[in-house]
């Protein structure tokens, strides 16, 4: 007869807490899905509820270019990147919700990044991720397209 030790005993690999761990956060996700408040609660101008406007091209000053520039070089590894024509976009000619958005390559090198500065951050594309499984690159998309 096995003693209660033995009974309790649970062989936890790293597969078994990985799929404990999804499952937890696969219910979490749809208990905060089922709890969705009914109205909106945020109200800032620049909230995340912009995202879902349709964004337009905006002129680049050269400050928001030379800012873009700045963070993007000191995001990246190296020296050498050259930059194609930035553009921006926003949600209206006020530059509400602003990206500076760009592509650039390192000289002597195969790299190249697609990049945006917005909000005071920096974001890079995955260039290891398939196309549409990055956050990255959906956020990229989805700041850096126009109507």
């Amino acid at each position: 007869m096995p003693t209660n030790e033995q009974r309790i005993s649970i062989n936890w690999n790293g597969s078994t807490i990985r799929k404990i761990m999804v499952l937890g956060l696969m219910s979490a996700c749809l208990v905060g899905c089922g709890n969705a408040p009914t109205e909106k609660t945020v109200s800032t101008p620049d909230s995340i509820e912009n995202h879902n406007h349709p964004r337009i091209k905006v002129p680049v000053t050269a400050d928001d270019e030379n800012v873009a520039k700045t963070k993007a070089r000191s995001g990246l590894e190296g020296d050498g990147w050259v930059f194609d024509p930035l553009y921006a976009t926003a949600v209206n000619t006020d530059r509400r919700d602003l990206a500076v958005c760009g592509f650039a390559r390192q000289r002597g090198t195969t790299n190249s990044v697609y990049f945006a500065y917005y909000s005071g951050e920096l974001i890079l594309s995955d260039d290891k991720a398939p196309s549409g499984v990055s956050v990255e690159n959906e956020f990229l998309t989805m700041i850096c397209s126009q109507s």
